[in-house]
């Protein structure tokens, strides 16, 4: 049974470390970025040129790769933990 609930955990960890990140972000950025993504569902080909190089500035403003670094150590993380079992 742990087998099947070992990769939710995963899962959950890595959920985890993005909510924390979001949470990071200035409320106005979190804002606007959830506009735009409504405004566009979640299409970035619905976005104009402009909304674009908006996005690409709230992205720079977020520090992606911080992100995918923190997602990937919860992962690694979540992975060594319960390989153990």
């Amino acid at each position: 049974m742990l087998r099947r609930i070992a990769p939710w955990l995963i899962v959950f960890e890595v959920l985890r470390a993005g909510r924390a990140h979001w949470d990071e972000l200035d409320p106005s950025d979190r804002a606007r970025v959830s506009s735009l993504m409504r405004r566009t569902h979640g299409n970035p080909r619905n976005l104009t040129a402009d909304d674009r190089g908006e996005l690409r500035d709230l992205a720079r403003r977020a520090h992606l790769a911080r992100l995918v670094a923190s997602m990937v150590a919860a992962g690694v993380v979540g992975r060594r933990r319960h390989a153990r079992r």
